[in-house]
C-alpha cells in the first residue's frame, strides 16, 4: 500500500517503532496459497527531542 503521511509543516525529527504480528503465521500458509490479511503492522511516529 502506498500512503504519505504528512507529519509536519515544519523540518524536524522523527523517531518511529515499527512492530509486526503474524510472519509465522505468513510463512506457514505461503506453503499452501498466498495468504491475505495475516500480517498486523503498527507504526508509531513521535517528535525526536532536541
Amino acid at each position: 500500500m502506498d500512503t504519505y503521511i504528512h507529519l509536519s509543516d515544519t523540518d524536524a525529527m522523527w523517531q518511529v517503532r515499527v512492530y509486526c504480528d503474524g510472519r509465522r503465521e505468513v510463512a506457514r500458509l505461503a506453503q499452501e496459497d498466498v495468504p491475505e490479511g495475516v500480517e498486523r503492522y503498527l507504526v508509531q511516529f513521535w517528535a525526536a527531542a532536541t
